[in-house]
């Protein structure tokens, strides 16, 4: 079957962009964020601060600096170890590599009909060199190979929210802005990608993805899509 391009306002989606974590594959920053607290005397505000990612703020957080690869993983680690009353090492970076869970095999089957239509499939992940090292596994995450491209915020230093994360990603699969779809499950990325010019879909879980995604993987070009 020919791919037909999916148009609205007269703007052809050639890309569709996932995050990573929280739809492609489970989190678990909150249970993982519990156990520094209760088990290793890490402080709330504390950890709160040291994990916040949201680009709004000067200085950044420890965690906004891995994400652009501003800092390594020691320093990376030895910034919550040093809060913690308990001090392990390796339970510390056992706790951080933790965040990381199961691929979720209902979105990665649209992922497979997306690629079906047509689309270039792509990955834009806000992301440490720690969790890196995990996600390069072929054996955990087998389905990462499936996708056209894989940007990893701390190799290509710039991270969602920013607008230079989306133009890199742009420049790089050689389309237009307008031309990306950004699937996140953080509005604030989502915000960001539709004010510089990308589509964005706000994620839930996967049948409410497949209803936003509309017509889009069977390649019906009348059914356009509805997210805006």
């Amino acid at each position: 079957m020919i791919a037909t391009p999916f148009f609205r306002q007269d703007v052809a989606t050639k890309a569709v962009v996932f995050d990573l974590g929280g739809v492609l594959i489970d989190l678990h920053s909150d249970q993982a964020g519990r156990e520094l607290v209760e088990q290793y005397g890490l402080s709330p505000q504390i950890f709160a601060r040291l994990t916040r990612s949201s680009f709004e703020s000067h200085p950044r957080s420890i965690t906004e600096l891995a994400m652009v690869g501003k800092i390594e993983t020691s320093i990376y680690l030895e910034a919550f170890l040093r809060d913690c009353s308990v001090k392990n090492p390796e339970c510390v970076r056992a706790n951080r590599l933790s965040v990381l869970g199961r691929e979720r095999k209902d979105v990665l089957t649209i992922v497979e009909r997306l690629k079906q239509a047509g689309l270039k499939c792509c990955v834009l992940s806000n992301t440490i060199a720690l969790h890196w090292e995990r996600l390069g596994s072929a054996r955990e995450y087998p389905s990462l190979s499936l996708f056209d491209h894989i940007f990893a915020s701390h190799l290509i230093g710039h991270a969602k929210p920013k607008k230079e994360a989306f133009s890199f990603v742009a420049n790089a699969l050689k389309v237009q802005m307008a031309e990306c779809l950004l699937v996140d499950d953080t509005l604030l990325n989502v915000e960001g990608a539709k004010a510089v010019g990308w589509r964005g879909i706000l994620f839930s879980d996967a049948p409410q993805l497949q209803r936003d995604l509309g017509d889009l993987y069977r390649l019906d070009p009348i059914e356009a899509l509805r997210y805006d």
